[in-house]
């Protein structure tokens, strides 16, 4: 039932953009085309996918080993507020926040604003600068920013509605980890990364030729930098198919019987790790929209297959007139000539 509903969303979702695509120029409406197909994929094989999984909480083996493991992941808690003048409050956070910072005490803590998030994106990584500054959207620059800053520093990011319910030192002998989303792919409010990864460079080559408009902020959003950009880059570099070394893995968290459900994260939710507040606070009518579409999956199918039925019975219609238009009037000019050459 769920698969059907996603599908139905999907196709929803696809249709709106490709329809209104057709405003736009070609090149681009090919790229659009070209992310399309990468989500279609990923939500078709995400399931087969052979994943490497970080068990949490782990197995006593498990937790003798990292014990001993060199430490990959430096003690680094990041995390982003991009006002961008729109005087957000974001006091509402704030006991999430001490949650995190009374959770890794010996932990730096580097929190990154409007005053030093341009400055880093401009000495550490040019090349991205203008995409940087030319997204239409905050969220898209916070999205790419934890990317950088992971790539650049290592350490943990954490979305500002993250209430932490224990410490991640446990995890730290991990190149890569990051839960799940739902229905399918990787999550980006919380990624635990050493500094280098070469899955972060691959994903942070992917900006300039994902940075395209679309009709959609949401869906702007989710593709050109989103759960869905990051996801996107992530199935390309699992399919792969190399022999990586540890060091350059990726793990997506799962319990002690492989499920990847726990760890998920789907509005408000509470992990093993952490409770997610899942404010989305970027989200615009658009979103609504998509959520409306979601809820009501069945209804507007039914509806938008009624109208195309009527649509094609129109043009069926109007076809079959003026076809019988035209076979009158070539009926009438044969007569008219049969009637001339009688009377000579």
């Amino acid at each position: 039932m769920r698969a059907k509903h996603n599908l139905t969303l999907g196709l929803v979702i696809v249709s709106t953009v490709l329809g209104l695509g057709l405003f736009l120029r070609l090149p681009v409406l090919r790229q659009h085309t070209r992310d399309l197909v990468e989500v279609f994929r990923t939500y078709a094989t995400f399931r087969s996918l052979q994943l490497e999984l970080c068990v949490y909480p782990p197995t006593e083996e498990a937790a003798d080993i990292a014990k001993s493991a060199p430490k990959l992941v430096p003690k680094i808690l990041h995390q982003v507020i991009l006002q961008e003048a729109r005087n957000s409050s974001f006091a509402k956070y704030e006991s999430a926040r001490r949650s995190c910072l009374s959770a890794h005490p010996d932990w730096e803590y580097m929190l990154w604003t409007d005053h030093n998030a341009t400055s880093f994106v401009s000495a550490n990584y040019p090349s991205v600068l203008p995409h940087y500054e030319r997204y239409a959207q905050t969220i898209q620059r916070t999205n790419i920013l934890r990317y950088l800053l992971l790539h650049h520093y290592g350490g943990v990011y954490l979305d500002v509605d993250i209430t932490c319910r224990v410490p991640v030192d446990t995890l730290l002998h991990m190149p890569f980890v990051t839960p799940g989303a739902h229905p399918a792919g990787i999550n980006n409010a919380f990624i635990l990364a050493r500094p280098q990864h070469p899955f972060l460079q691959e994903t942070i080559s992917r900006i300039p030729s994902r940075d395209i408009p679309w009709p959609l902020p949401y869906v702007e959003n989710m593709l050109t930098t989103g759960c869905m950009f990051i996801t996107n880059s992530w199935m390309e570099y699992t399919r792969k198919g190399r022999d990586l070394e540890w060091q350059d893995k990726v793990f997506v968290l799962a319990d002690q019987h492989r499920s990847l459900e726990s760890h998920m994260l789907r509005g408000e939710t509470t992990t093993p790790l952490f409770k997610h507040g899942g404010a989305s606070s970027w989200h615009s009518w658009d979103a609504e929209l998509i959520v409306f579409v979601g809820a009501h999956g069945r209804m507007i199918g039914l509806v938008v297959a009624v109208l195309l039925a009527v649509s094609a019975g129109v043009v069926a219609s109007l076809s079959s007139q003026r076809t019988a238009g035209r076979l009158r009037r070539r009926k009438s000019a044969q007569d008219e000539e049969k009637s001339f050459v009688k009377s000579h």
